[in-house]
């Protein structure tokens, strides 16, 4: 992959786990856990002995895995983070030098600020995503929200305090390119060999961040038939009828399609913080998408798209909340 594909898997798998891992041998275990968890990514830093060797590791446990550097303070650890097959490289703060560095050598670099000017110092790098490091205590989206007046094209990764009950906040603002986490792999749990519940973690996290619900149920119908139908459903869902270019609402919970059928017996729409990561998600998991039916926002983050294959004669499709 290149470095815009790296950077485009990154932010559509969306929370990027960062890991201190101290013993090799954890390294597959581990990968493993968070790719059936749903988290098909790593940040593996240099605050142990044992990164280099771990990035290999689950790399060969898990090709499928985006696996990355991160507290890359040096040349010899970028030199050190390549040799192990490293996709990206993140560090605590902005050195020029590195980021140079890094960006010569073809990989994606994401490089840590917390003002203004270091803003200005990554724009002028040729950089649109930065990491906001510590972001909880320099105050989180409040401060981003404040730094991205005047720098409309940089988005965040924000890390540092960021968790399972505090990370929508972050992920719903079209901002932040990606959070970056510990919860769900505390050395705690990789020392004990805790790899099931690390999967748990990681799995509630992502289904977190996606918040799948029914949005509403298609009725394929006739058009002599539609607006009656559509009459029908909002008296029984006490809502009111909204005429579209392919038919009817019947209050908001049932579409009903006269000009256009999608599926056997119509569709259900499942809304989604975010279509770009759901679809990510899906795709992890073998899911194939009708690309034709895709149309996005515009940040050229996808916004709706339909399944390729139904269920129970249903088409299925995905959409922004």
């Amino acid at each position: 992959m290149n470095k815009e594909e790296v950077m485009k898997r990154m932010h559509g798998i969306g929370i990027i786990p960062a890991i201190a891992l101290n013993r090799v041998e954890d390294a597959a275990p581990l990968a493993k856990a968070l790719c059936a968890g749903g988290l098909p990514v790593a940040e593996v830093t240099y605050r142990t002995a044992a990164a280099h060797d771990a990035m290999i590791e689950m790399k060969k446990a898990c090709p499928e895995m985006l696996v990355g550097a991160g507290t890359v303070l040096t040349k010899q650890q970028v030199d050190s983070a390549i040799d192990a097959g490293a996709e990206f490289i993140v560090s605590p703060g902005l050195n020029p030098e590195i980021v140079s560095y890094v960006l010569s050598k073809g990989l994606p670099m994401i490089p840590g600020i917390s003002t203004a000017s270091e803003i200005e110092q990554a724009l002028a790098l040729g950089l649109s995503t930065v990491k906001f490091f510590p972001a909880e205590q320099l105050g989180g989206l409040k401060t981003i929200k404040a730094l991205c007046g005047p720098y409309r094209s940089m988005t965040f990764l924000p890390t540092g305090g960021v968790n399972t009950d505090n990370m929508l906040d972050y992920l719903n603002d079209p901002k932040i390119f990606a959070v970056g986490g510990t919860w769900m792999v505390k050395s705690a749990l990789i020392d004990a060999g805790k790899f099931d519940e690390i999967e748990r973690i990681s799995h509630d996290a992502v289904l977190k961040m996606l918040g799948m619900h029914i949005k509403h149920v298609g009725v394929n119908c006739t058009e002599a038939e539609g607006k009656q139908t559509a009459d029908a459903f909002a008296k029984l869902f006490q809502g009111s009828v909204r005429e579209t270019s392919k038919g009817y609402f019947g209050s908001e919970l049932v579409e009903i399609m006269v000009n256009q059928h999608k599926g056997a017996h119509g569709h259900i729409a499942i809304g989604v913080h975010s279509t770009e990561r759901a679809a990510a998600y899906f795709r992890a998991l073998g899911y194939a998408f009708d690309e034709d039916s895709a149309t996005y926002d515009a940040n050229g983050d996808l916004k709706f798209i339909y399944f390729k294959d139904e269920i129970g004669g249903f088409a299925i499709h995905l959409v922004n909340d």
